[in-house]
């Protein structure tokens, strides 16, 4: 039967040799046997972002690939790159703690966050909650900008959910942690006023 000559000598977790028959926006087609293809989607190909497979691959290339599912019925096959190599994100977790410093590149901005790669294919998120201890941020590109580098503090790990979350602003210290000790009792001090009220002024003594 057809089906059984299209999965001849194939099953799912097999390794295979192929060629790059041509590429598309979503992923490549991968010739692993004559007349037969595989679709390497974009997804599959690196643990870490690509944008373009062409970035990565080049038609007529020879690659190494795994055999993620076969549909016998539909006869295709989706094949995997990245799954050659070492899931980064266990890697990382293993040795990643709580309250651990970190350092990384701002690779994305969303309304609610910033998200910070902090290994290759592996991103945090820095809650708008989470990155300043006085000012208001209505916006993360308020006070960061892709591609630059933060330092952070990991608050949560979820690895069920391969989510890290991080703090920018426990990165620069607490301003009250040491408010006993900047403003002790009998400390003059020259200040703008900043609001005054019926009961009194408020003045700003700096972050």
């Amino acid at each position: 039967p057809v089906k059984e000559v299209f999965t001849e000598g194939r099953r799912e977790g097999m390794v295979v040799q192929g060629r790059v028959r041509s590429l598309t926006e979503f992923g490549a087609f991968v010739e692993i046997a004559s007349g037969i293809d595989g679709l390497l989607h974009v997804t599959d190909m690196s643990w870490q972002r690509v944008d373009k497979p062409a970035s990565l691959l080049t038609v007529g290339q020879s690659i190494e690939t795994k055999i993620l599912k076969i549909n016998r019925e539909s006869r295709k096959i989706s094949l995997g790159l990245k799954q050659l190599q070492p899931d980064p994100w266990t890697q990382t977790i293993a040795t990643l703690e709580k309250g651990q410093r970190v350092k990384g590149k701002v690779v994305r901005l969303a309304d609610f966050g910033a998200f910070v790669e902090i290994a290759p294919g592996v991103d945090g998120l820095i809650h708008l909650s989470e990155m300043s201890w006085t000012k208001r941020i209505r916006k993360p590109s308020d006070i960061l900008k892709v591609d630059e580098l933060v330092e952070a503090v990991v608050l949560e790990i979820k690895p069920a959910d391969k989510r890290i979350s991080l703090g920018l602003k426990q990165a620069l210290g607490n301003p009250w942690d040491d408010v006993d000790t900047r403003f002790a009792p009998g400390t003059k001090v020259e200040v703008p006023v900043m609001n005054l009220a019926q009961f009194g002024a408020f003045v700003d003594l700096g972050d």
